[in-house]
């Protein structure tokens, strides 16, 4: 997450955080201070390293004024530049749970009332790695605001066999999205959609600027037979109007910043720390999985049991070892909590 999120005291906005590799990172007053995540502590981080060289990005800082009209100007907006180009069709928005595909079917939803097309939230479930909860919560999410509902997940059986052959997901070697992908792709050919609506953000990361910078050109909502309606909103405005509606994921109450996979390897050491109530269907195969991993290519960087504890399995061996590394070179004596950052993550829902 390259995006930093405001962090809110008594109703103004005192600075703002972000996390970054497995950094967690506090802006104030034009300072920076970065800490590195081990347990439930960040440790504060004196100098820089070649693996944070390599994990770092430049932060985007959002606005932070509260856009009142936001949601009407939006849709008044997609009335106008969309009504031919959606009357009569199918339009499949893509459902997480998470705050940008949330606002983006609130959006679509309220279309509906000015635009004549049909609308499906469309769920993919990531078997045995992602929260067994996010299910209920999207389907719940479509329901409120009565929007059809279809449901699907990645296969299970190539799962399996992605897990015992290449292991957990890698940075770099992200195989699961290939599978969450195909899914998308075979439930559009199923029902026919005519538009696959994406909650894609450019101010998420530099690549998602790069890749949807031709979309704000054109200022027209769609590429192809791609829809998107917030691409060019901050997190606080999606975050406004999710919770105008009531529709806060509760990963989000318990400071955490994204919904994403239990065991994504683009989260951070404090997410996944934060997450580890997360529920998955057989952590045995997960374990099994990351432990088949760490006989092939992670022995002879560290033990089992800190493997295990960094979450190793994130990153190839080189860097893995460099992650170990890191522990050499923090201050012991200044450190964040876990409950302080959580505050920190659940205060612009609050």
């Amino acid at each position: 997450m390259m995006e930093a999120y405001p962090v809110v005291v008594n109703g103004s906005v005192a600075g703002f955080i972000r996390t970054f590799g497995d950094y967690v990172e506090l802006v104030k007053s034009g300072s920076r201070d970065h800490y590195l995540w081990w347990g439930e502590r960040g440790f504060y981080v004196r100098a820089k390293s070649p693996f944070y060289n390599i994990v770092y990005e430049d932060a985007f800082i959002p606005r932070v004024e509260h856009r009142e009209n936001l949601l009407r100007e939006r849709v008044l907006q997609a009335v106008d530049r969309l009504r031919d180009a959606l009357t009569g069709k199918l339009v499949m928005a893509d459902l997480s749970g998470g705050k940008d595909s949330t606002a983006q079917l609130i959006i679509l939803s309220k279309l509906r009332e000015f635009v004549d097309f049909r609308l499906v939230a469309v769920y993919v479930h990531v078997p045995y790695l992602e929260p067994l909860e996010n299910i209920d919560y999207a389907e719940a999410t479509a329901e409120k605001l009565g929007v059809e509902f279809y449901y699907t997940e990645a296969n299970r059986r190539m799962m399996e066999f992605y897990l015992l052959r290449e292991g957990l997901p890698r940075r770099g070697v992200r195989w699961c999205t290939y599978l969450k992908t195909r899914a998308l792709r075979e439930t559009r050919k199923k029902l026919g959609a005519d538009f696959e609506a994406k909650g894609d953000r450019m101010l998420e990361s530099g690549k998602r600027m790069g890749k949807l910078q031709a979309l704000a050109k054109s200022s027209g909502f769609i590429q192809g037979r791609t829809l998107n309606l917030v691409y060019d909103f901050s997190a606080l405005d999606t975050a406004w109007i999710v919770k105008e509606h009531g529709l806060i994921h509760p990963h989000y109450r318990s400071g955490i910043p994204r919904v994403s996979c239990r065991f994504c390897p683009y989260r951070g050491l404090y997410e996944l720390e934060a997450a580890k109530w997360q529920e998955v269907e057989d952590m045995g195969l997960v374990e099994h999985s990351a432990m088949l991993m760490y006989r092939r290519y992670y022995s002879g960087v560290t033990t089992w049991d800190m493997f295990w504890e960094l979450s190793l399995w994130r990153f190839q061996p080189t860097l893995a070892r460099m992650r170990v590394g890191e522990l050499k070179s923090i201050d012991y004596s200044r450190y964040i909590t876990i409950d302080k950052v959580k505050a920190m993550f659940r205060s612009m829902w609050e």
